[in-house]
């Protein structure tokens, strides 16, 4: 037999969803300041690459010198030596490519994972709406049943139920807000898991 379901549940529901509001609003958040961070660690990997970029220019201008004294049979330079440095200059060309592609990975993730804690934000004002509503419209709801038992007139009865009616197109208006603003979030939180592809896809070999 299934449980009676009473305006209580209702109430109760709506304060539920208010709690999920703080959740949702303290997660967007802390989703920010990891975003900062994603950031922050994005800026310091191109400043790097910076920097071995600059290095892997003096390899090279190491690497001809090298090459033009291995050339002579009296110098001290031997070509495992230059082979050794092709080889390094050649890794490191493959390093810098890798974390480029990195740092643009972790950019767009950043981006849309801030775009997400928006989202967030937004499908928790939106729930807040519709707590707010739903616990307006069914206490009118039992103010009504009370006044019924009291057996007032009919045009002050009417006037009660007309406002009822005014209560329930506001909180369909608003859970049509937030059924929109559900279907973005969850759209974006997609778009956010492809990233996170690209973001894995673009690991590789990196130092």
């Amino acid at each position: 037999m299934s449980p009676i379901i009473t305006h209580q549940d209702e109430l109760e529901l709506a304060k539920t969803e208010k709690e999920l509001v703080s959740q949702l609003k303290k997660v967007a958040k802390w989703q920010r300041s990891v975003v900062n961070s994603q950031k922050s660690l994005a800026d310091n990997i191109a400043k790097l690459n910076i920097a071995k970029q600059s290095l892997n220019r003096t390899f090279r201008d190491t690497l001809k010198q090298m090459q033009t004294l291995a050339r002579e049979s009296k110098s001290n330079i031997k070509d495992e030596e230059v082979n050794i440095f092709q080889d390094i200059i050649h890794a490191n060309d493959g390093y810098i490519e890798a974390n480029n592609k990195y740092v643009n990975a972790i950019k767009d993730l950043a981006i849309k994972k801030d775009y997400l804690a928006t989202r967030k934000d937004l499908f928790a004002s939106a729930l807040l709406e519709v707590a707010n509503k739903r616990s307006g419209l069914i206490k009118k709801a039992l103010s009504i049943e009370r006044t019924k038992n009291k057996m007032i007139e009919g045009s002050k009865l009417t006037t009660l139920e007309n406002e009822l009616n005014d209560l329930q197109r506001d909180y369909d208006r608003a859970r049509n807000i937030l059924l929109k603003e559900i279907e973005q979030f969850l759209q974006v939180r997609s778009e956010l898991n492809e990233l996170w592809s690209k973001l894995k896809n673009s690991i590789s070999q990196m130092s």
